[in-house]
């Protein structure tokens, strides 16, 4: 299983950031690998990404099924691979955020090898124009703060080794997404 959560703060409403993300047209394009993605329901969708970790370059069409939909706070949903052995879970959350607040949480504690790693992918992220760099945001009066955690389980008789190849993806991939989000709307682009 691999999972990762990212936690950053944005001097923007929580109505402004809620209103963007509701909607998975305005922001699909910013997950990592995106390729295409279908709506088949308000609560089922099909999304096509390329997972590209080392060696093992695949698409990846996962059914995407929201289980928690709070207006303004909450949209959590299960994934489920279609082509691949692969089943997940993830949630972004919005909450009011007041006082001045650093750019993202600290991380928690990782070994230094997945650190390394993952220093890797952000810059291989940033040369590709995937990851903007976000400045801290220091926060006036209400702002909010954005959380997104990811969790992956690759199934089948491989899935020791694509567990270990997208650990250190995982991370860089929810705070790309997170900061590209944000960085769009504190571009003063509502869609």
């Amino acid at each position: 299983m691999a999972e990762a959560e990212y936690t950053t703060t944005a001097n923007l409403p929580v109505d402004l950031i809620w209103d963007f993300v509701e909607e998975m047209d305005n922001w699909a394009r910013f997950v990592t690998g995106y390729q295409s993605h279908e709506k088949r329901s308000d609560t089922e969708s099909l999304w096509t990404l390329k997972g590209d970790a080392g060696v093992l370059a695949r698409k990846l069409v996962l059914q995407v099924d929201i289980t928690e939909w709070s207006p303004g706070k909450r949209a959590a949903f299960r994934l489920k691979g279609l082509n691949e052995a692969m089943n997940g879970e993830g949630v972004f959350t919005l909450e009011p955020a007041t006082g001045v607040e650093p750019a993202s949480a600290p991380p928690p504690p990782r070994n230094a090898l997945l650190r390394f790693f993952e220093a890797i992918v952000r810059g291989l992220l940033r040369l590709a124009g995937r990851a903007p760099r976000r400045a801290p945001a220091v926060l006036v009066g209400a702002g909010t703060r954005l959380s997104f955690r990811l969790r992956l389980d690759p199934g089948g008789p491989m899935a020791p080794m694509i567990n270990a190849m997208i650990k250190p993806l995982m991370l860089p991939a929810a705070e790309s997404l997170a900061n590209q989000i944000l960085a769009h709307l504190e571009g003063g682009n509502p869609r």
